[in-house]
């Protein structure tokens, strides 16, 4: 199983979510970005959002999982 890897990365003052380099939204607020990064992973598990701060460093790294099957 492969991990899908969205990226928060900072554009021209402003936030964009990416993976595999397209551009999937643009945000004027990082924490607006975050979430929408965190939605679209959260959808799509197993996934990782990679958020970076405005001068390019990772951040942080969040994973999202397959949920565990009851019993």
């Amino acid at each position: 199983m492969t991990c899908t890897v969205y990226w928060v990365s900072p554009l021209c003052g402003d936030w964009d979510v990416r993976r595999v380099g397209r551009v999937l939204s643009h945000h004027g607020r990082k924490r607006e970005a975050v979430a929408a990064a965190a939605r679209l992973a959260r959808a799509d598990r197993p996934s990782v959002v990679q958020i970076q701060r405005r001068d390019g460093s990772i951040e942080s790294r969040r994973a999202y999982r397959p949920c565990a099957r009851p019993g």
